[in-house]
């Protein structure tokens, strides 16, 4: 079930058309969440981002794992030279994931190692009111 979970938002955020909106700005509380937890994204902090992820990711994906899966990602890009907001948007549905409170966010990055790149950031409210990742992916 967890990986399918996974599966379907990977399945997902390859879907999005990173010029498409399809719902509102998402809010400012789920931005402020998505910066610092790609801060220690770009520090390689796998643990950190683990911890700060929200349920769903950490049933899909085990610490361990993600120690392996996060620097693998990132290490060959190099450094964040630039990351522009590029959309946001909120939804209350998701495949594969129960109704909820999400926002989806596209960032233009520039890396040391890869001038442009496609970052989506899926963030989910969880019933203590806090948003935290669920998703990551770049193109």
């Amino acid at each position: 079930m967890r990986k399918l979970i996974l599966c379907s938002l990977i399945a997902f955020a390859l879907c999005i058309n990173t010029s498409a909106a399809f719902g509102a700005s998402a809010p400012d509380k789920a931005m402020e969440a998505a910066n610092t937890w790609l801060a220690l994204a770009d520090k390689g902090d796998a643990q950190a981002t683990w911890n700060q992820a929200a349920a769903a990711f950490k049933a899909g994906i085990e610490l361990k794992e993600w120690e392996k899966t996060l620097p693998k990602a990132r290490q060959p890009l190099g450094a964040v030279i630039h990351r522009t907001i590029s959309s946001s948007e909120t939804t209350a549905t998701l495949p594969g994931v129960p109704d909820g409170e999400y926002a989806i966010f596209r960032f233009q990055t520039g890396f040391s190692q890869k001038k442009e790149a496609v970052e989506a950031l899926l963030m989910q409210k969880e019933n203590d009111g806090v948003w935290r990742t669920i998703g990551y992916f770049i193109k």
